[in-house]
């Protein structure tokens, strides 16, 4: 990831940014090219399916989880309270057959400022054409090296990565009709693959 901006006194620009209130809408679409855990035994059998979940974190607290897929396709939507916080961690697991402990495959980091940001320029028409980001209509058979090397949404940096430019023709590919509001892209994810998303965040007057 690139340097954190500065401020005007050399001090991280994120030092002077206050923590936001106010409710996150997620829809979480679905993944591609993750790096799942690998299933060890010989013989797979009905109990090692490999089932994905995604956590929804907001400071470290879980405040959403999807239901275990095994398409890597959700189509869940999600309305989250967020209070006084900085950022949003989306956490994607791997559940092997019985299992109790779920295994982390993929991770991202979304700041609520540098969301609320791009929120605010693609209202106003300042991100129109710019390809900072794509829509997420696209499912399998997009290229990886669509992956972009940064998301600046303006000046930026939107979570780990950038969204996955999908193929042209702008294939739904099974996905639910795109919403008119809020961020609707894929995003690259650690350590490999990318999960599709629409962000939407409307803060509190109070």
């Amino acid at each position: 990831m690139s340097s954190p901006d500065t401020g005007g006194a050399g001090e991280p620009r994120d030092n002077f940014r206050k923590p936001l209130s106010g409710t996150l809408n997620l829809t979480l679409k679905g993944a591609r090219e993750l790096d799942h855990a690998p299933i060890t035994a010989r013989r797979p059998s009905s109990r090692q399916i490999v089932e994905t979940f995604v956590s929804i974190k907001v400071e470290g607290n879980q405040l959403a989880r999807s239901h275990p897929s095994r398409t890597d396709r959700w189509n869940e939507e999600f309305e989250i309270p967020v209070e006084k916080a900085n950022e949003v961690e989306i956490v994607v697991y791997d559940k092997i057959g019985n299992d109790p402990n779920p295994i982390p495959i993929g991770l991202l980091w979304i700041r609520i400022n540098d969301l609320v940001d791009a929120l605010r320029r693609q209202k106003v028409g300042m991100e129109t054409g710019n390809g900072a980001w794509v829509t997420a209509g696209a499912m399998p058979g997009d290229s990886p090296t669509n992956l972009m090397s940064g998301s600046h949404m303006g000046d930026s940096q939107f979570g780990y990565g950038g969204p996955v430019v999908p193929p042209p023709g702008g294939q739904q590919g099974g996905w639910p009709p795109q919403s008119t509001e809020g961020i609707d892209a894929w995003f690259a994810i650690e350590p490999a693959g990318a999960i599709a998303l629409n962000l939407n965040f409307s803060k509190s007057r109070s």
